[in-house]
């Protein structure tokens, strides 16, 4: 119970602290007209500033930007960051400069790491321009600044005015984050984002070795899962961010415009298979399981045709995104509802990174702004995700133990209801043949004598007093057999008004003293019926085990047996042995 509160305080902990991140307003709109460089400022937001022109078949070159009818085409932005969703278009941008501080040198960012291509023209004094080119299409050895972002650097002399043109071209997302700094700025800037992404990094690496450790140790499938999903995350926000073509793969330009999206698809494998084993789907929902089954066919079907067609793969896994990720919610919520209390912790981690996704495609799809971390919300997502799902996990092991436990508890009780006779409490048939087959297998020269004991004149209790009140007696000499023979035998009962006790270690003579000692124990206990004394009496049949001989049980039942027959048939009350193979041998 404590471990199981500590879990809800942090998740709750989680839910504040994700929402909170998530939380960010749109920037207001500045005034139109140039951009002012000033000593007061080392940093702008050039989307304020910026004029649009959408080019639908990407036929414009940089030497038409100055004909009246292309000039004139140019649309002043709203003051938010141009997002355009997933556009075939070409989009130049009009950037007027006036630098009125002493700052010559300054940078000009695009913070769109997936951004194919991307060309800058200045114009240069005597005509011409100067044209600068960066993206994921060509090799991050071309960039002028290296980073996962693309920068330019511009010179502007003091009271120097620029127009920059820059023309954007890419297959993903079109959003158009400009920003205008000074290169110790970016610098700084690119020292926080390298420390903010180095601690998701860090994060994420220390969930997956130590959930890696504990699959290895536990054997636990939804643990490799667990992994798997936090691996196939890492690698796509390395894509995502321009710190695996940075680091990873700097030359591969085909592998890395094909990266996300195959990440992607990977992702939604490991989820699929996380969410099998985390929510025991073959069990709960076998047909939801069998759906999952296909999912993962048609992700791994759309990784080829992503290598076939890049345009063909984007659109499969923009399609599947929705359906794959709105379902495994669902079935968290059926998993929820149907009382699986581990698939609260699930449900919780993987709709926060809901929202977060959500909110990063809407932003990328252009129906909303890009406001503050919306860039971030899915990669934020995935890291509160990851905390939440190690905790339900944590959660889900308990919920086994626990289930273990029952299901041990259950067995033992149920094995004791098979061993135990249901009056007396005494151990039954079975268990004591159990008992006299491993006796068997003991040391040579260890005697063992089995007792048959019988309640005389039992049926004549049941035909004057009731069946309730024979089961009383029955239950009081099943506990005085108990008592005299705790510490040198197995006693149980074997149906009816009949006992049988196992005796290792005794030969027949000192057997037959011990059934001597419980038929006075009998004879002696107050019995009561009725609030009266009745006098009860039994009769002892015993038997020693032919040890040589490797004796059956029934064989020395049937010997015991005899011998209380004998005593029956001598008047009751009495002990009487059975007689060796000699003395059957002789009459």
């Amino acid at each position: 119970m404590e471990m199981r509160d500590m879990n809800m305080r942090a998740l709750r902990f989680l839910i504040v602290l994700a929402f909170g991140l998530f939380a960010a307003l749109p920037a207001e709109a500045q005034p139109n007209g140039d951009m002012t460089l000033a000593d007061s400022r080392i940093a702008y937001d050039a989307s304020r500033y910026i004029e649009l022109l959408e080019d639908r078949d990407g036929s414009l070159t940089i030497d038409r930007m100055a004909d009246p009818d292309v000039a004139t085409r140019f649309v002043r932005n709203d003051g938010r960051v141009p997002s355009y969703g997933y556009s075939n278009s070409v989009y130049w941008v009009r950037l007027s400069l006036r630098n009125e501080s002493e700052q010559r040198e300054w940078l000009l960012n695009v913070h769109q790491p997936p951004m194919d291509k991307i060309d800058l023209y200045v114009a240069r004094e005597g005509g011409g321009w100067t044209h600068k080119r960066s993206g994921d299409a060509y090799p991050f050895a071309e960039r002028e600044v290296r980073d996962s972002d693309y920068s330019f650097y511009l010179d502007l002399a003091q009271e120097e005015r620029k127009t920059v043109y820059l023309r954007f071209e890419t297959e993903g997302a079109m959003i158009l984050p400009i920003t205008i700094e000074t290169p110790v700025v970016h610098a700084e800037s690119g020292r926080t984002t390298d420390l903010l992404m180095g601690g998701f990094f860090g994060i994420m690496a220390v969930m997956i070795v130590y959930n890696t450790i504990l699959a290895f140790s536990l054997r636990s499938r939804a643990y490799f899962a667990y992994v798997f999903i936090n691996v196939t995350a890492a690698l796509l926000y390395s894509s995502l961010n321009g710190i695996a073509y940075q680091y990873l793969w700097p030359e591969s330009v085909w592998w890395n415009n094909r990266s996300i999206v195959f990440f992607m698809c990977l992702a939604h494998i490991a989820a699929l298979f996380f969410t099998r084993q985390f929510l025991k789907l073959n069990r709960q929902f076998p047909t939801i399981d069998r759906l999952f089954q296909a999912f993962i066919l048609v992700e791994l079907i759309n990784m080829a045709v992503l290598f076939a067609s890049y345009n063909a793969g984007l659109r499969m896994a923009a399609c599947t995104l929705v359906v794959i990720d709105l379902t495994i919610v669902l079935v968290g919520v059926a998993s929820w509802h149907r009382g699986y209390l581990p698939a609260r912790f699930f449900l919780t981690g993987w709709g926060v990174f809901m929202i977060g996704t959500v909110l990063t495609l809407l932003a990328d799809a252009g129906i909303i702004p890009q406001w503050g971390h919306v860039r971030y919300a899915s990669q934020i997502g995935s890291l509160f995700e990851a905390v939440v799902l190690s905790l339900g996990l944590a959660s889900r092991i308990q919920s086994m133990r626990i289930e273990k436990e029952r299901a041990e508890a259950l067995m033992k009780e149920t094995k004791r209801q098979a061993e135990s006779d249901y009056l007396t409490g005494l151990y039954s048939r079975r268990y004591i043949v159990g008992t006299f087959e491993s006796l068997q297998k003991r040391p040579e020269n260890v005697p063992m004598s089995m007792l048959l004991l019988d309640v005389d004149h039992f049926k004549r209790i049941n035909d004057t007093y009731g069946h309730d009140t024979g089961d009383t007696v029955l239950r009081d000499i099943a506990n005085l057999l108990r008592s005299e023979l705790r510490s040198i035998g197995i006693v149980g009962r074997f149906g009816g008004e009949e006992f049988v006790a196992l005796l290792p270690g005794q030969g027949l003579a000192e057997a037959e003293r011990t059934a001597e000692r419980l038929l006075e124990t009998v004879r002696n206990y107050p019995f009561r019926i009725r609030d009266a004394r009745y006098p009860c009496t039994a009769s002892a049949g015993v038997a020693e085990w032919r040890q040589r001989e490797r004796e059956s049980f029934e064989s020395c039942m049937r010997r015991a047996d005899g011998a209380l027959y004998e005593a029956k048939r001598a008047g009751r009350d009495r002990v009487r042995i059975a007689r060796d193979a000699l003395d059957e041998a002789m009459g």
